[in-house]
């Protein structure tokens, strides 16, 4: 083995490697979740960046291998998202009967008399797209449009544990559900037939995406839409940019803004763990392209003891 091959093998088998943590349950879990989900929508498939490694060649760098095995086979995932969406139900009950009560920032003027809502992110909160992130670990390759295609139109994505209970809990106390998610607008019919497959029903109208009435990525205009006719109880989400506008925010800022906003991840903002990609990913390496690139900037941020 020679010594350019070693040094790749050596970055494959250290560079995806997460942390171990105890889960408390259930009114303690969500403080963890939120240390947790710095580890935590990839900007969410639809609009992440293409692939810059070239076709054929094989990725052994940073691909998340631990991060999608923890998701897939992990007794502590499993744990950690019913617990956290079980807190999430009885929250829910609360905050329906104070009707001083709105999760978004977006909410402004007179709502206490409107009708309640809750809004859910899709990919990691609801939908488990483990499967597709595996297979990108299994065939070396970056995250790609087509791949992710194939993905969508497949209609195979699972439930994040606990996800179909907490929607059920919610329509059983007649809160509309909707969800603000990433995915293209030309993906709805795939999105929304997938989300049948699991027993959630819904609409287009309920399934804001952008490249609809003029939204781009940014959810808060998609989050102020719903909050001009439904007071928001609760959001729900897998990153920051589910709760708060995150755009070119530096690691730095995100806790910032995460701190600032502290009170509200016990009750009014739910945060799921994904270990696998997120904002907090490319808060890492702005600007910086091509997976050689990527991963000596994430190596020179990564700490060590020594």
């Amino acid at each position: 083995m020679n010594g350019k091959y070693l040094f790749q093998r050596l970055c494959a088998d250290t560079g995806g490697r997460i942390g171990s943590m105890s889960i408390s349950p259930r009114v303690f879990v969500l403080p963890m979740v939120f240390v947790l989900a710095g580890c935590g929508p990839r900007t969410p498939p639809a609009v992440a960046p293409a692939s810059s490694t070239p076709a054929g060649v094989m990725r052994d760098t940073h691909e998340d291998l631990h991060a999608v095995l923890w998701m897939q086979t992990a007794a502590e995932y499993r744990a950690l998202t019913k617990a956290i969406y079980g807190h999430a139900g009885d929250v829910l009950e609360s905050a329906l009967h104070d009707r001083s009560w709105t999760a978004a920032l977006e909410q402004e003027g007179t709502y206490t008399a409107l009708p309640p809502a809750v809004i859910l992110d899709l990919d990691e909160t609801v939908f488990d797209n483990s499967a597709f992130q595996g297979q990108l670990v299994r065939d070396h390759r970056s995250y790609a449009e087509d791949a992710w295609r194939e993905w969508v139109h497949a209609r195979r994505a699972g439930a994040v544990p606990g996800a179909q209970e907490f929607i059920r809990g919610a329509e059983r106390n007649d809160v509309a559900v909707f969800f603000v998610s990433n995915r293209a607008a030309a993906d709805e019919d795939d999105t929304i037939a997938n989300l049948h497959t699991l027993g959630i029903e819904t609409t287009h109208d309920a399934l804001l995406s952008p490249g609809e009435n003029g939204w781009t990525s940014d959810k808060a205009p998609r989050r102020e839409a719903v909050a001009r006719t439904h007071r928001v109880l609760m959001l729900v989400g897998d990153d920051l940019g589910d709760f708060a506008p995150v755009a070119r925010l530096s690691p730095a800022d995100r806790a910032a803004l995460a701190d600032r906003y502290a009170a509200r991840w016990l009750g009014r903002w739910v945060l799921l763990p994904n270990p696998s990609y997120g904002s907090w990913n490319h808060a890492l390496t702005p600007g910086v392209t091509g997976d050689a690139e990527v991963l000596q900037a994430k190596m020179a941020l990564i700490r060590g003891f020594r």
